[in-house]
């Protein structure tokens, strides 16, 4: 009796060693398991308020950058009107300007003159004719000198009633008697399109020199006297190596010219 008194008990203790085992074993392995479960709960949650973040702040900073697009086009038209008013008064400015040098000039010619301006030219003869806004109402002829504060302009070729052509100076049609003044040394300059003009058949061994000042010769009563024409760029012989020629550069850009002054021929 005392023998199955002790088997039964040590049956009972290792039953109860065996509950322990596996309470241990589930202890074991359950902890873990929760444990990684809560720190993928916290991971997901990281990365959800990130993204949460990350949205709100690139909302933000588009948000930011339209804005200021916004501004810098708003600035950019601003600026650009700015420029273009600027650009008005500079313009108004040197019409102003010039307008009071033919004033001055119109006072000191001794003769009658007429103010107009440059309204029309033909891109197709751009350095040949321009056509002006006076005509034979305002007592232009055909043949009137017309100059301005910078030098000689051309000549008026055909007229109507309210407007008139103007020769270049620049046209190879347009010849103009004129003087070197410093050698007191005449010819006729030729214009030459938008390179130098020149003035053709001078002595060999005449003393001229880059920089001398061409004037008008003003003998035959339509240009005035001693008016600029243009100055020597260079001196050479020609094609033959009879005489020289002189290129001139011209006083008065003939490319880009709006007021003028108009001389109609001295009665004889």
């Amino acid at each position: 009796m005392a023998v199955r008194n002790e088997s039964d008990l040590e049956a009972q203790s290792q039953s109860v060693a065996e509950y322990l085992f596996l309470i241990m074993l589930v202890l074991m392995v359950a902890v873990p398991i929760s444990g990684m479960a809560l720190s993928v709960s916290s991971w997901f949650s990281s990365i959800y308020a990130k993204g949460e973040y990350q949205f709100v702040s690139t909302k933000n900073l588009a948000e930011q950058l339209l804005h200021a697009s916004t501004r810098i086009r708003t600035l950019e038209s601003k600026l650009a009107q700015n420029e273009l008013e600027l650009a008005r008064l500079k313009q108004e400015s040197r019409d102003t300007s010039r307008l009071r040098s033919l004033l001055g000039l119109k006072s000191k010619a001794g003769r009658v003159t007429v103010s107009a301006e440059v309204v029309a030219r033909n891109p197709d003869n751009w350095f040949e004719q321009v056509v002006i806004d006076k005509g034979s109402n305002d007592k232009i002829t055909v043949g009137s000198a017309v100059i301005s504060i910078a030098g000689v302009v051309g000549q008026v070729v055909r007229v109507s009633e309210h407007d008139s052509v103007v020769r270049l100076a620049t046209d190879p049609e347009q010849k103009e008697g004129v003087l070197i003044s410093k050698l007191g040394l005449t010819g006729t300059l030729v214009g030459n399109y938008q390179n130098l003009a020149r003035i053709d058949y001078v002595p060999i061994g005449t003393n001229v020199d880059v920089g001398d000042k061409v004037v008008t010769l003003g003998k035959a009563g339509i240009f005035p006297d001693n008016h600029p024409v243009g100055t020597v760029q260079a001196v050479r012989r020609d094609a033959n190596g009879a005489s020289m020629q002189i290129d001139v550069k011209l006083s008065e850009n003939c490319y880009d010219i709006s007021q003028v002054l108009v001389l109609p021929p001295l009665a004889n």
